[in-house]
């Protein structure tokens, strides 16, 4: 992308360079022949959405975002603008090792949104070969309950005990109901629910890639389950696929 308030000969200039730089990088990789490069005049994150509508993209990749973070403040950066409104998963790397994903975490909330990210990763073919966990974070509302109406801690425990255990058995039918083909995977349920949660337990694990869906609202409304996605998107040092809500 090239700023479309930028003077024509200094426009001109600035496609011919970043077309030559991207070329030499795009040999670099060994990519295909038909990888096509395309230099364009616009804001980011619209020209962005655009092209990738325009050509049917199945996925969009970034690199991390850059924090300016005044500006962010007002009108959030770049990557998390595409992520709001392109409606197509975004990839943002943050990796700087280049390494295949061996340890991947899924983040359910086991709403069909959720649902959804993880059928698109796998349609993808983001999970072949990896070590796949779903990561489900639940608070204990019943033992808060009963704690504070000073119930034994015996029989707390014991209804603490049911409570996770039915959780455990939703999520695993809930997870077969993804149809995810042979895919071999495992579930864990976390104490905490929203961006904490998750985030202490990848800082923890340090998995390869985190998978979580977005959800959208109309207008100019945020796209995030809470701001779940946003918090992790700009704090995680890891790989993070977001994921739109099915069309």
């Amino acid at each position: 992308m090239v700023e479309d308030d930028l003077p024509e000969n200094r426009a001109r200039e600035e496609i011919a360079s970043a077309e030559g730089f991207l070329s030499d990088q795009v040999a670099g990789f060994g990519a295909p022949s038909q990888a096509e490069i395309a230099v364009t005049k616009g804001h980011a994150f619209q020209t962005i959405g655009e092209e990738a509508q325009a050509r049917d993209a199945d996925l969009i990749v970034m690199g991390a975002h850059r924090r300016r973070y005044l500006r962010d403040v007002f009108i959030g950066t770049t990557i998390e603008r595409v992520t709001r409104t392109a409606g197509r998963p975004v990839l943002m790397a943050n990796s700087k090792t280049g390494e295949r994903w061996r340890k991947v975490f899924i983040a359910t909330d086991m709403s069909e949104t959720s649902g959804h990210a993880a059928r698109k990763a796998h349609a993808l073919g983001l999970l072949d070969d990896a070590d796949v966990t779903f990561i489900h974070g639940y608070a204990p509302i019943t033992r808060q309950m009963m704690t504070h109406a000073g119930i034994p801690a015996e029989r707390v425990h014991e209804e603490t005990e049911r409570e996770f255990q039915s959780t455990r058995r939703e999520l695993g039918r809930f997870i077969q109901k993804l149809d995810l083909g042979n895919l071999s995977y495992s579930a864990r349920i976390i104490e905490g629910v929203g961006a904490d949660a998750i985030a202490g337990l990848a800082e923890q694990a340090r998995p390869d890639l985190l998978v979580i869906g977005t959800r959208g609202l109309s207008g100019v409304k945020r796209l995030f389950l809470g701001s779940v996605a946003q918090e992790l998107m700009g704090s995680l040092e890891i790989d993070i696929l977001a994921v739109p809500p099915q069309a």
